[in-house]
């Protein structure tokens, strides 16, 4: 489904967003900058289907600080460093997208863009964790 940035998405159509096909057009612009459907739309896809699946945040967080430490080449030699965590508790869903976003990075530069994308998606998952009356 192409992400129109203009238009509000239901929940339903975020929990059903298919992110490694969103992840094709790769994840920075031209300029260098996370795409604008990533930001919007897609980062708050992830966050809705991280917990949607009951990932527990600190799961999550576990798994950003593995990615903001490693490069790309780790990641790909050695994606279970991210996902093993995920997929061994249950949340084979969410290490597949992660699995796919590492596939999807033409080089480091893009790497570090998917690994910002996962830490907004965090940070909407932190927000949300909060409203609801919970500590992060």
């Amino acid at each position: 489904m192409p992400i129109d940035p203009e238009r509000d998405y239901t929940r339903q159509e975020q929990l059903d967003l298919d992110l490694p096909g969103l992840f094709a057009g790769g994840f920075l612009d031209e300029q260098g900058r996370l795409r604008l459907e990533l930001q919007g739309v897609g980062c708050a896809a992830m966050a809705l289907q991280t917990e949607q699946a009951g990932v527990p945040l600190p799961m999550f967080n576990r798994m950003l600080t593995t990615a903001n430490e490693i490069s790309l080449r780790r990641a790909r030699e050695l994606p279970e460093e991210l996902v093993e965590e995920l997929e061994k508790r249950g949340f084979p869903q969410i290490g597949g997208i992660v699995r796919a976003g590492i596939g999807a990075c033409r080089d480091e530069q893009e790497y570090r863009g998917f690994v910002h994308w996962l830490i907004l998606a965090r940070n909407l998952m932190v927000l949300r964790d909060r409203e609801r009356g919970a500590s992060p």
